[in-house]
């Protein structure tokens, strides 16, 4: 199996992911790493910067160094700015989020996006969009942005965030036959609630089971 490397911008997505790796794929070797910094200093400048598109960079290479194989990031607010260092890397780079969106797609016409982070958003709906028009399939997409949550997030009041993320679900669900939840820190307040009425898309588990296949191939 190939060797990983996964970035995360937040600690919150670090255990979960763990935990993932431990049940779906407990054999894979993963290298993580964590830098909070980025993430605020994406928001802060509105999206990636030609410096943190560097540093995402650095990583690609650390990752090289490390012997990697696969680079794969946490975070939807970088995916397209890992995406675009192909070029300059013979690893496989990848999203978390790619098999939730390719399986939202598949599911449903009218899709619900949730968000906590603008700069997450924006390259979310971008990657959805351009699915969409690969796929050849006529869909809506919604957006629901909820930027309190992570900013309660970041104070550490969970609980803020968890009602919050609660609220816009139940939103979502009256606007879409398929919700999509584009971070993965907000994955667990579905644990905390009854039965969704319509599928509800999260990017860790199947993007686990997604890099499961890929780590395995050849």
């Amino acid at each position: 199996m190939k060797k990983i490397a996964m970035l995360h911008t937040s600690s919150a997505t670090l255990a979960m992911m763990q935990q993932l790796i431990g049940d779906i794929m407990p054999e894979a070797e993963v290298m993580h790493l964590v830098e909070e910094s980025m993430i605020k200093q994406v928001m802060k400048a509105g999206g990636v910067t030609p410096d943190i598109a560097a540093r995402i960079a650095d990583y690609v290479r650390i990752a090289e160094k490390a012997d990697c194989e696969i680079f794969i990031t946490a975070c939807s607010s970088i995916g397209t700015a890992v995406e675009l260092c192909q070029f300059m890397t013979p690893l496989q780079l990848a999203r978390i989020d790619c098999a939730m969106v390719d399986k939202a797609i598949s599911l449903g016409e009218n899709i619900a996006v949730l968000a906590t982070v603008a700069t997450t958003m924006k390259p979310t709906l971008e990657y959805v969009q351009r699915k969409v028009q690969a796929s050849g399939k006529p869909c809506s997409v919604t957006p629901i942005l909820m930027e309190e949550a992570f900013h309660a997030l970041l104070a550490g009041d969970m609980e803020t965030h968890d009602r919050i993320v609660s609220e816009g679900l139940h939103s979502a669900y009256k606007q879409a036959d398929v919700v999509m939840l584009a971070q993965a820190s907000m994955a667990r307040v579905l644990q905390q609630l009854p039965p969704p009425p319509v599928p509800v898309m999260t990017s860790p588990e199947s993007g686990i089971r997604w890099l499961k296949t890929l780590a395995a191939s050849e």
